[in-house]
Formats: C-alpha cells, sequence, structure tokens
C-alpha cells in the first residue's frame, strides 16, 4: 500500500500499525519527525517559564564594568495565579441521578492519585497550551494517570480528532543517553528504540481505545501562550533592568576630575589614607566626574513595560494601592478580565477531566464484566479561588420569598461550601439527630413522671 492509503486505513481504524511493512514504519517516521520539530519550540516555552530568558542569555556584557542579570519571571507569575484560580480548590463532583454510592465508587479509584495532579495538569496546559494524560493500570492493579508534556509525546489524530497513534518517548533513569519509545494503538502497546525496532514484545491495551486524554488551549495553540504574548515584553524589562541596575553599580567607578593640578599616584594614596587633598594652585578644581542619569525617564519605561504585561496578560497588579472605601462589587468588577479567561481555560481543563471520567468508567465496567458505570451522570463541579463576598450572598438570600431558590442551588453559591451534596446531607443528618435528642428527652420525661407517681 502506498502511504496515503495507509493513513488513510489507520485513520479509519480499519488496519492495525504492522512494524515489518517498510510503509507503516515510514509513517511513523514521519510522525517522530514533526515530534522532534516542534518539541524545540516546546522546549524554549519551557524554558522561559523556568526563567530562562533570551535577555538573559544574550544580555551583552562589558569588559572591567558590572554586568549584573536580573530576572524578573512574569510568566511563572501569571501562571501560578491563573493554575490557583481555576483548581486551587479541589475539583469536586455530583451524580445527576444522585446515585452517590455509585459515584463515591468511581471516585474511590483515584483516590491513590497525587493531590496536585490536576493543578500540574492545568499548569502544563497553560505553559504549551498542549498537554496529555496517559492512563494505566499500576502493579496494584488500579487505575493511575501520568502527565504527558509536549516535549515526551506527540498525539497523532484523524479529521475527527480521534486518536489514531500516540508516541510517548522516555530515557531510563542513569542511561539517559538512549531514547526509547512507546507506541499505543487502540489494541496494542509498542516498546522501541529510537530507530522502531521492538526492544520487548508488544502488551495488550486493556482499555480498547488509545488511552489518552489530549488538553488543548485553544485552535490557535502555540500562538495563544502566555510565552507568544509576553516573550518580548519579558526580554525588553529584563534587558532594561538589568542595564539600569549595572548603571547604578558602575557609580562605584566615578573618576574623581582634578583640573589645574596635577597629582602622582603615591599623593593620591596619601590623600585617600587621610581624607584630604591638597594642591598648590589655588585655581586648582577637584570633582566627581559621574553620570547625570535622569531616573524619571528610566523609571516611567519601566513602569510602561509592567503596566502593558499586566493588560495584555488579562491579570490586576495587586502591588497597586486601591481606595480604602471600596466596595466588593467594585473589587471583583477588577476580576471579570482574569475570570473570562480562567473560564475559558476552565473549559480546556474540563474536556481532559470528562475524558478522564470515560476512560475510568469504561475500565471498571472491564474489570467488572458490567455496564453500569457512566461517566455522563458524573457533574464535574470547578470552585474559583478568589475571595467571595459570602455576606452580600447570604443578606440576598435572605430577602428572596421562600421557594425561589432552592436549598441546595444556595449553597453552592457560598465559597466555604466546596460539595453542596455533602452539605445536604450533613444537614439532614444534623437534623436528625436534633429530633431524635428531643424524643430522648421526651421518653425520659414520661418515664420519670411514672416513676413519681
Amino acid at each position: 500500500m502506498q502511504l496515503s492509503e495507509v493513513i488513510s486505513k489507520l485513520c479509519n481504524k480499519e488496519i492495525e500499525l504492522d512494524l515489518t511493512d517498510g510503509v507503516h514504519r515510514d509513517l511513523l517516521q514521519k510522525i517522530y519527525t514533526h515530534f522532534a520539530m516542534e518539541k524545540i519550540e516546546f522546549e524554549k516555552m519551557y524554558q522561559y517559564y523556568k526563567g530562562n530568558t533570551d535577555a538573559m542569555a544574550n544580555y551583552k556584557m562589558i569588559t572591567s564594568r558590572s554586568n549584573l542579570k536580573i530576572n524578573v519571571n512574569y510568566i511563572k507569575k501569571f501562571i501560578k495565579e491563573e493554575v490557583s484560580y481555576v483548581v486551587g480548590n479541589p475539583l469536586t463532583y455530583e451524580s445527576r441521578t444522585s446515585d452517590n454510592n455509585k459515584l463515591q465508587q468511581i471516585l474511590d479509584e483515584t483516590y491513590h492519585w497525587e493531590e496536585n495532579h490536576d493543578e500540574t495538569l492545568m499548569k502544563y496546559l497553560l505553559i504549551f497550551t498542549r498537554v496529555y494524560e496517559l492512563y494505566y493500570i499500576n502493579k496494584n492493579n488500579e487505575f493511575s494517570s501520568k502527565i504527558i508534556k509536549p516535549t515526551q509525546g506527540y498525539c497523532y489524530r484523524n479529521m475527527e480528532g480521534e486518536p489514531v497513534l500516540f508516541l510517548y518517548e522516555y530515557t531510563r533513569e542513569f542511561d539517559t543517553s538512549k531514547v526509547y519509545l512507546d507506541v499505543y494503538t487502540d489494541n496494542w502497546i509498542y516498546h522501541l528504540d529510537s530507530t522502531f525496532n521492538e526492544i520487548a514484545p508488544r502488551t495488550e491495551n486493556v482499555f480498547g481505545v488509545i488511552p489518552i486524554s489530549v488538553g488543548q488551549l485553544s485552535y490557535e495553540g502555540k500562538s495563544d501562550s502566555l510565552y507568544s504574548d509576553l516573550k518580548g515584553l519579558q526580554d525588553a524589562y529584563e534587558t532594561n533592568i538589568s542595564d539600569i541596575g549595572n548603571e547604578i553599580s558602575d557609580f562605584r567607578n566615578a573618576y574623581l576630575k582634578f583640573m589645574g593640578c596635577k597629582i602622582n599616584e603615591d599623593q593620591l594614596k596619601e590623600m585617600k589614607k587621610l581624607g584630604i587633598l591638597q594642591s598648590n594652585n589655588k585655581d586648582a578644581q577637584v570633582e566627581w566626574l559621574i553620570k547625570d542619569i535622569k531616573d524619571t525617564f528610566i523609571q516611567n519605561t519601566l513602569d510602561r513595560y509592567v503596566d502593558t504585561i499586566y493588560q495584555i496578560a488579562c491579570h490586576i497588579n495587586h502591588n497597586e494601592r486601591l481606595q480604602s472605601n471600596l466596595s466588593g462589587v467594585a473589587l471583583r468588577s477588577r476580576l471579570i478580565a482574569l475570570e473570562n479567561k480562567c473560564t475559558l481555560q476552565q473549559n480546556s481543563h474540563l474536556d481532559v477531566v470528562k475524558n478522564r471520567l470515560k476512560m475510568l468508567c469504561g475500565y471498571l465496567n472491564y474489570k467488572k464484566n458490567s455496564n453500569i458505570y457512566d461517566y455522563k451522570d458524573i457533574k464535574v463541579i470547578y470552585t474559583p479561588n478568589i475571595p467571595q463576598d459570602d455576606l452580600s450572598t447570604a443578606q440576598m438570600f435572605s430577602q428572596l420569598p421562600t421557594g425561589i431558590i432552592s436549598n441546595e442551588t444556595a449553597r453552592t453559591r457560598f465559597s466555604f461550601i466546596n460539595n453542596a451534596k455533602v452539605e445536604s446531607e450533613r444537614v439532614k443528618k444534623e437534623q436528625q439527630e436534633y429530633i431524635d435528642s428531643l424524643s430522648d428527652i421526651n421518653e425520659g420525661d414520661y418515664t420519670h413522671g411514672n416513676e413519681n407517681e
């Protein structure tokens, strides 16, 4: 078969990958080459998140002068703020059919996961605008997941966006010179070296589909990242603030100017020791020769950089001094741009979580030979990690007529309630305990009265 025919049949799931076929291996080579090319730019984006910018790498040094390099990492700051905003509070889940027992069984399967799993997933999604979540069954027969950066793997998809092949590149501990590949298909997992030769027998894929979730921030991809938006400003700011830092340091190298007199080296040392300057010429002038730096111009330039950085990133500068009489509504309105941005990011994260639940329910049905677990029954709830005006919310609900809004809906509006269903059960339990205590008291009084008689 020709390469185009192989691609078509693989995309339509009509054939399985055949590593003995040269055309199939040629397709793998093309996919791997494309991954390697993308990897270069993704690695650059990751370096900027870590603070390794072009401004720092290419800063011009001046011989025998101050050469400080000042790193100010706004990209990391904004990404951490957005991660904290969207998933700083744990995700909560509800059953649409109120089948909480089955929901708990599903959630128990991920209890062994790291607590910061969703935060890490969100972080890489914002850094690269693309991230993968790979699912597998660990040695304890537990449903597990590994977050794959786009510098580590690549998903080849068909026109409908369905995964056709997934390549995972890795090295082994203590032997980072050799690169290995795991290639995932719907039925098998192939274990290869960098030349696509099998290093171990293929293993069965128990999921029946490629066990991967693809997180994508937007269709614009890398062009819609903070790296793309802020790279130039970040470099300019770091270069300029490094320059002014070096200018200040170079004041130590100011020169002493003598006019109308001549001082030899020995005299200079003696004068420096005594703190006295002497000259035989009454018209002689001695003064410091220093640069006249206009700090206002420099400060205005740096302030413009910072202001533009915050505007493009849709963030607010919390270091700005605010009026003391600002209301909660006014403070919240300053977050509108950031909230809108984070809502879009939340939807991208939700796509991964929904597919994760789909994989998990499919695995549970396979494991228990049933079809009772349905990911569509699970509602995922995000609680923004921002200050809430709970007092105003409580006052609003207290003024509404009874029957307008349910108690469950009202509970979801308070920042300190993460799970309205759980809170509802707690309230019912407390009410029942109170009723039972009243019954015990009444029964005790009745018994006590009979004893007196």
